[in-house]
C-alpha cells in the first residue's frame, strides 16, 4: 500500500526533486553550528582572542541564516506539493465516480464518498508532501549528527547517540495501534458526514414528523463516538511525545554531568561539552519528526485503505467500443430475450423480447416493481443485461462507445434534477457549446419561455439547490428544453407529469407533444391517461411483458391493463367503445381529479 501511495509522486518530480536536494543540504548547516560554538569557546572566549570573534560570529550567523532559508523554501515547496497532490487525487477520485455505474450509486452513501474527498485525501496528501520529506531530512540529520558527535567525543557520543535510535524504536512499537484506531476514526468521520447529509437533505421530513430531537440525539451520539476515537489517537501520540521529552531531559542531565566530569579530569574541553549539548538538542527535533513520520504514516495508511478500496471498485458497465452506429441513426430499439437482476436470484426482468420501429411511441405500464424503469435503463446502458441483448439499429449497445450511445438518448424523469446554477446553464446541460439562440428556441418549444421571461434575471436567474426557486412544473419544462436541445433519436420519459397539477400538466403535455415528434419514445407511466395516444402499450408484470397493443385493444382484451384502467377511472363506458375514460365536468376554480376534464385535458 505504501509503494502504491508513493507512486502518486511520479508526476511531480519538478517539486519533489528540489525537496530531496534541500533535505540533503539543509541539515548539515544546523549541525555545523555546534562546531562553531566549540571553536568560539575554546579558541576565542577562553583564550581571550578578540581578533577571532568577528569571523566566528559571522560564520555562526551565516549558518543559522542558511538553515532558516533552507527550511523556509522546503516548507513552501511542501505546501505546493500537498495542494497539487490533493488536486490530482481528488480529480482521480472524481473521474472514477463518473465511471462507476448506477449500481454503485444504489449502494454507496454520498456522505461517505464526500468524506473521501474532504478528509481522507488531505490526510494522504499531507503524508507524501510534508511528512516524508521532513522525515528524510530528519534521518539525514540524525546520521550526520551521530558522526559529528563521535568526532568530538566518543564517550559523550555513546551516551547522547543512544537517544535518537531508542526514540525511533520506541515510536515504531508504540505507534502500531494507531493504524486501526485511525481507520476507525476515519470511518466514524464518514458516518458523521452521512448523518449530516441525510439530515440536511431530509429536513422537510424531519420537521414534518417531529423527529428533530431524535435526529439531534443520533448526531450527538456519532459525534461522541468520533471524539472518543480521536481522543485515543491523541492520547497515544501525547503519551509517546511526553515520554520522549522526559527521556531526552534525563539524557541531557547525564550528558552535562558526565561532560563536566570529563572537563574537570582534563579529558575534554568546555567547548566540546557545550557543542555536544547543542548537538543533542538539535537532534531532538529530527528524532521527534521521525516519530511524527511513524504516527503520520499510520494515519495516512488508514486513509489510503479507504481511498484505494474505493478506486479498486470496477465499473459493472465496461466500454468495448468495437463498432459505431450507422448514419443517419434511425432509432430502432430491440430487446432479444433480455433478463436482468440487481441481485443474484432476484430477477427484475425475465426473458423480455421487443422490437420497435423508428419513431414509434411505446408506453410501459404496470404495477410498481414490474420492471418498467429497469427496461428503459438498459437502453442507455445504466446497467447491462444478465442475459440477452439490447440493440440499437441492429447493433448491440455493449459494442458502442458509451458517449456515442448516450448522445442519441434524451431523458426526462419524474424528479427533475437541476444544478445550483443559472437557468441558461441548466438547459445547456443537454448539449455542451449550445448557443444563446438555440437555448431560447428550446425553451420556447418546451413552453418554458413564458415563465423564464418573468424571472428576475431571465436565463441568468439562479435556480438554487436542486431548483428550489422553481415549481415542479417549471422544472419539468426546463428538463424538456434540455432534452430538446440535445435533439436525441431516442427519448425516455419516466413519469414526467405524475407530480404536477392540472395547469402544469397541460403545459408539460403540450411541450412533450413537440418533443416526441419523429423520435423513438418510451413513456413510463402509472397514470394511464398519459399513455392512451401511444402507438403501442406494453403491460409489464413481475418482469415480463404480459400484454401489448393499442389502448382500445387492451381494454377489449379485459386483462391487467383494463383492470388498472378501471381502478383509476371506474368502469369503462361500453357505448364509448372503450377508447376514452369517462369525463366529469369540473366547476371553475377547482382542480381536476381522476377522470375529470379541465381545458380539454383529462386527469
Amino acid at each position: 500500500m505504501f509503494l502504491r501511495c508513493l507512486a502518486e509522486l511520479s508526476g511531480f518530480w519538478r517539486v519533489w526533486a528540489p525537496l530531496v536536494a534541500l533535505a540533503i543540504v539543509t541539515p548539515p548547516t544546523a549541525l555545523a553550528v555546534p562546531l562553531v560554538e566549540k571553536q568560539l569557546i575554546d579558541l576565542a572566549i577562553l583564550p581571550l582572542r578578540l581578533d577571532l570573534l568577528p569571523g566566528l560570529m559571522a560564520l555562526y550567523g551565516g549558518l543559522w541564516l542558511l538553515n532558516t532559508l533552507g527550511y523556509a523554501l522546503s516548507g513552501s515547496l511542501r505546501t505546493r506539493l500537498c495542494e497539487e497532490l490533493m488536486l490530482r487525487l481528488r480529480q482521480h477520485l472524481f473521474d472514477h465516480c463518473e465511471r462507476l455505474s448506477l449500481a454503485f450509486s444504489r449502494q454507496a452513501h454520498s456522505g461517505r464518498t464526500m468524506a473521501l474527498f474532504l478528509d481522507d485525501i488531505p490526510t494522504l496528501a499531507q503524508l507524501f508532501s510534508t511528512t516524508i520529506f521532513a522525515g528524510m531530512a530528519s534521518v539525514i540529520a540524525l546520521l550526520v549528527g551521530v558522526l559529528v558527535m563521535f568526532s568530538l567525543s566518543w564517550q559523550l557520543a555513546i551516551v547522547a547517540g543512544l537517544v535518537p535510535p531508542m526514540v525511533v524504536g520506541v515510536a515504531a512499537l508504540a505507534t502500531r495501534p494507531l493504524r486501526p484506531i485511525a481507520r476507525q476514526a476515519q470511518d466514524k468521520a464518514a458516518e458523521l458526514a452521512e448523518r449530516l447529509q441525510e439530515n440536511l437533505a431530509g429536513v422537510r421530513e424531519v420537521v414534518a414528523f417531529g423527529q428533530e430531537g431524535g435526529q439531534r440525539r443520533r448526531f450527538a451520539t456519532t459525534l461522541d463516538e468520533l471524539l472518543r476515537l480521536r481522543w485515543r489517537v491523541t492520547l497515544i501520540d501525547t503519551t509517546i511525545r511526553t515520554g520522549q521529552q522526559l527521556f531526552s531531559l534525563a539524557v541531557t542531565v547525564v550528558v552535562l554531568g558526565y561532560g563536566a566530569y570529563l572537563v574537570i579530569q582534563g579529558e575534554t574541553t568546555l567547548g566540546t561539552v557545550v557543542a555536544m549539548r547543542t548537538l543533542f538538542l538539535v537532534l531532538l527535533q529530527p528524532a521527534g519528526q521521525v516519530f511524527g513520520l511513524m504516527t503520520g504514516l499510520q494515519r495516512a495508511l488508514g486513509a489510503a485503505d479507504r481511498v484505494y478500496a474505493f478506486l479498486d471498485q470496477t465499473p459493472t458497465v465496461q466500454e468495448r467500443s468495437v463498432t459505431h452506429l450507422p448514419r443517419p441513426v434511425a432509432g430502432a430499439v430491440e430487446f432479444e430475450r433480455v433478463s436482468f437482476a440487481y441481485e443474484p436470484d432476484r430477477p427484475v426482468l425475465r426473458d423480455v423480447s421487443l422490437a420497435t420501429r423508428p419513431g414509434e411511441v411505446i408506453a410501459l405500464v404496470g404495477p410498481s416493481g414490474a420492471g418498467k424503469s429497469t427496461l428503459a435503463s438498459l437502453i442507455a446502458r445504466f446497467y447491462d443485461p444478465t442475459a440477452g441483448r439490447v440493440l440499437l439499429d441492429g447493433v448491440d449497445v455493449r459494442d458502442l462507445p458509451l458517449a456515442e450511445l448516450r448522445g442519441q438518448i434524451g431523458m426526462v424523469f419524474q424528479d427533475t434534477f437541476l444544478f445550483a446554477t443559472t437557468v441558461r446553464e441548466n438547459i445547456a446541460f443537454g448539449r455542451a457549446g449550445a448557443g444563446e439562440d438555440e437555448i431560447v428556441v428550446a425553451a420556447r418549444a418546451a413552453n418554458a419561455w413564458e415563465f423564464i421571461e418573468r424571472l428576475p434575471d431571465g436565463l441568468a436567474t439562479q435556480v438554487g439547490e436542486r431548483g428550489v426557486q422553481l415549481s415542479e412544473g417549471q422544472k419539468q419544462r426546463l428538463a424538456i428544453a434540455r432534452a430538446l436541445l440535445r435533439d436525441p433519436r431516442i427519448l425516455i420519459l419516466d413519469e414526467p407529469t405524475s407530480a404536477l397539477d392540472a395547469r402544469s400538466e397541460q403545459l408539460v403535455q403540450a411541450a412533450l407533444e413537440v418533443l416526441l415528434r419523429g423520435r423513438t419514445t418510451f413513456v413510463i407511466a402509472h397514470r394511464l391517461a398519459t399513455v392512451r395516444r401511444a402507438d403501442r402499450i406494453l403491460v409489464l408484470d413481475r418482469g415480463r411483458i404480459i400484454e401489448q397493443g393499442s389502448h382500445a385493444e387492451l381494454l377489449q382484451a379485459r386483462g391487467l391493463y383494463r383492470e388498472l384502467f378501471e381502478l383509476q377511472f371506474g368502469e369503462v363506458d361500453r357505448h364509448a367503445g372503450g377508447t376514452e375514460p369517462p369525463r366529469v365536468a369540473v366547476p371553475a376554480g377547482r382542480r381536476a381529479g381522476p377522470g375529470q376534464e379541465v381545458d380539454g385535458w383529462t386527469r
